[in-house]
């Protein structure tokens, strides 16, 4: 009988240590919002979901590099659209120049800030301005 008693404590026990937990259970989230586009007809940036969609989010800031022979100009934005004073200078360039944006902040459908790569792109000027005289 205290044998019996002794095994039933001990199942007892190891069964309730067995259902307790190890640890907390750890969740990734996802980022929906992957990477910024820069299209050069609207001359907007705006943003692509994992799957490839574009999106409408909105840019809360970025910074535009101008990249030429002699020096490197940065402009800041806080629009998904370009400021006049940025497509003033990208229009007056005369060769294909290495545009660069960093630092982009986009805000996310729930609200807050998400971090996307920077955008490399090539700008390449009208031939009106190509054109020698």
């Amino acid at each position: 009988m205290k044998k019996l008693l002794l095994l039933s404590f001990i199942l007892v026990g190891l069964t309730s240590y067995s259902q307790e937990p190890v640890g907390a259970i750890k969740v990734k989230r996802e980022q929906n919002l992957v990477k910024a586009v820069f299209d050069n007809t609207d001359y907007k940036l705006f943003a692509v979901d994992r799957f490839g969609n574009p999106r409408e989010n909105t840019f809360a800031s970025y910074t535009l590099w101008i990249k030429e022979k002699k020096a490197t100009k940065k402009y800041i934005g806080y629009s998904n659209t370009l400021t006049p004073e940025m497509l003033k200078e990208l229009k007056s360039l005369k060769k294909a120049t290495k545009i660069f944006f960093t630092n982009i902040k986009v805000n996310a459908d729930d609200e807050h800030l998400v971090d996307l790569p920077d955008v490399i792109e090539t700008w390449f000027p009208d031939c009106n301005n190509c054109l020698k005289k």
